[in-house]
C-alpha cells in the first residue's frame, strides 16, 4: 500500500471517529473533549501542542460540528 494511500485512510479514520465524538459532545461536551483529546493523541501525538483540552471544550461549545471538524483538521493537515 502506498503512503499516501495509507496517509488518506488514516485521515478519513480520524475525521470520521472526531465526528463521532463531536455527535456525543451535543450531549456531554466536557467529555467529548476528553474523548478528543486522546482521540487526537493517539492519531497525532505531536497534536497536543496544537489541541489543549480547554480549547476543545471551547469550540464544542461555541461552533457547529462542522466547523469544529473542519478547524481541527485544518490545524492537523
Amino acid at each position: 500500500m502506498s503512503v499516501t494511500l495509507r496517509n488518506h485512510i488514516r485521515e478519513s479514520v480520524l475525521r470520521t471517529a472526531l465526528l463521532h465524538q463531536l455527535k456525543n459532545g451535543q450531549k456531554s461536551p466536557e467529555r467529548a473533549a476528553r474523548n478528543m483529546e486522546e482521540l487526537l493523541l493517539r492519531f497525532h501525538p505531536c497534536s497536543m501542542e496544537q489541541f489543549h483540552y480547554t480549547e476543545l471544550l471551547a469550540m464544542i461549545k461555541n461552533c457547529t460540528l462542522e466547523e469544529c471538524l473542519n478547524l481541527i483538521m485544518k490545524k492537523l493537515f
